[in-house]
């Protein structure tokens, strides 16, 4: 249980290329648990294979984003929720 209190868990989003995915290599690195966010799911699928060699499994997750659409927000926000009860980091 210890180390569930523990965990941290961050989004990062845009985080399909560049410093986004950049930003992802690095958390994971630290322990922290990423929620890969992109509005295209093609390239966030894509940006979670150029990670498997450098991250552990799991601790990399996609999830789908569009920042102008409240539906897609809201799910975020309750997957985040019911999966890991908080959130740390968001970026």
């Amino acid at each position: 249980m210890a180390a569930e209190l523990t965990k941290r868990y961050a989004i990062v989003t845009g985080a399909n290329k560049g410093i986004g995915l950049d930003i992802c290599r690095q958390l994971v690195s630290q322990c922290i648990i990423v929620v890969l966010t992109t509005r295209d799911e093609k390239k966030g699928l894509e940006a979670i294979e150029k990670l498997k060699g450098s991250v552990v499994s799991g601790c990399v997750i996609f999830h789908q984003r569009h920042a102008t659409d409240l539906a897609s927000i809201a799910s975020l926000a309750q997957f985040i929720k019911s999966q890991f009860g908080k959130l740390d980091i968001l970026v």
